[in-house]
């Protein structure tokens, strides 16, 4: 069995949490350095869970003739530089969602894994996997919902504290997404495919944030944004994020057809639906058989070893940035954007 030595760029609690622990069971993987934001931090993990060494400087891992694989677990702003970096060094790579900033550095991560020849993919969200396979196959298989025809996708937050530095709000970091919009709309192409075409508005309710400073700055990342799209199937779809939502309900995928309706809670994995002969939208119970866990980190360890596919791919991440890019197209330019858009925005508001 191949050995295969790991390095960790960015530890915070997702790595420790999920990462970490389950690359360290997976027999012949060996924690092999680990960097985070303050050397201390890094040895303090390397101590916890039995890396061989903490470093200073991320780009020793992306350089070592040590290190055979990578995990970037950082936020979206960095992915493209680490990513680009670690596949020149020879490294195979797992990234986290959010793929980047923008579609331009998706593209170009996507292009550079097809150079390198080295496995690359993507972390899924947790939320739309548990019920992944039923929904697969009630959608494609028993033609559950029959010709779908109305998607509606709601993920609404409620209101948290401003009175701090959130990266989640910083242009430069989170890029073209915001909230839950890029996750739900990778669950989304998974079952029904991509949108060909959207518009979209996007509201401010405050006119400033604070910066990594601490200093108060304009706000250009939207706290709610409102799409409206087509799909190829003659479906239409309409699409409301926020971050400033009172008591809002339950974030869900709803699919509904000539003849049924699917509606996915995706904090929960819970699936409700009716079909034809039914009176009423009831639970549909996901099959032992059928569940779906996250276990992408074994699947990349063993697409190193053995070639076999990993998903979510480059391509199904660039597809997503895809969405975004349309979204940040429309919003700045107030027209209706067809996909696949070709790459203009930097971030919100911001041209590249």
């Amino acid at each position: 069995m191949q050995n295969i030595r790991v390095g960790i760029i960015g530890a915070g609690a997702v790595a420790q949490s999920r990462h970490i622990p389950r690359l360290k069971d997976i027999e012949g993987v060996e924690l092999a350095m680990v960097w985070n934001r303050t050397l201390q931090k890094a040895e303090e993990i390397a101590r916890e869970f039995g890396f061989a060494q903490a470093i200073a400087d991320w780009r020793e891992i992306a350089e070592s003739p040590d290190i055979d694989a990578v995990v970037i677990a950082t936020p979206p702003g960095t992915h493209h530089e680490m990513t680009l970096a670690c596949l020149a060094g020879g490294k195979h790579v797992l990234c986290q969602a959010r793929m980047s900033r923008n579609l331009k550095e998706a593209q170009e991560m996507r292009d550079a894994t097809a150079e390198s020849g080295k496995v690359t993919c993507l972390y899924p969200p947790f939320p739309g996997l548990k019920g992944d396979r039923t929904m697969l196959r009630l959608l494609h298989d028993e033609d559950y919902i029959g010709e779908l025809r109305e998607v509606r996708v709601v993920g609404m937050a409620a209101p948290a504290a401003r009175d701090s530095y959130d990266w989640r709000r910083d242009p430069d970091v989170s890029g073209l997404h915001l909230l839950t919009m890029g996750m739900w709309v990778e669950v989304l192409n998974r079952w029904v495919g991509p949108a060909t075409s959207i518009g979209a508005r996007a509201g401010y309710h405050f006119d400033k944030v604070r910066n990594a400073d601490g200093e108060l700055v304009d706000a250009t990342v939207p706290d709610s944004v409102s799409i409206t799209a087509d799909f190829e199937c003659g479906a239409t779809a309409s699409y409301h994020f926020s971050t400033e939502a009172s008591f809002a309900g339950p974030q869900k995928i709803e699919l509904y057809g000539s003849k049924g309706a699917l509606i996915y809670t995706l904090f929960g994995d819970e699936i409700h639906g009716a079909t034809a002969g039914m009176s009423s939208i009831q639970p549909i119970e996901l099959l032992p058989d059928e569940i779906r866990l996250q276990t992408t980190d074994a699947e990349f360890i063993q697409a190193i070893r053995e070639g076999t596919p990993v998903h979510p791919s480059f391509d199904e991440g660039v597809q997503y940035m895809e969405f975004c890019e349309a979204v940040g197209q429309s919003v700045m330019f107030d027209r209706v954007v067809d996909l696949s858009p070709e790459p203009l925005m930097a971030t919100w508001g911001r041209t590249l």
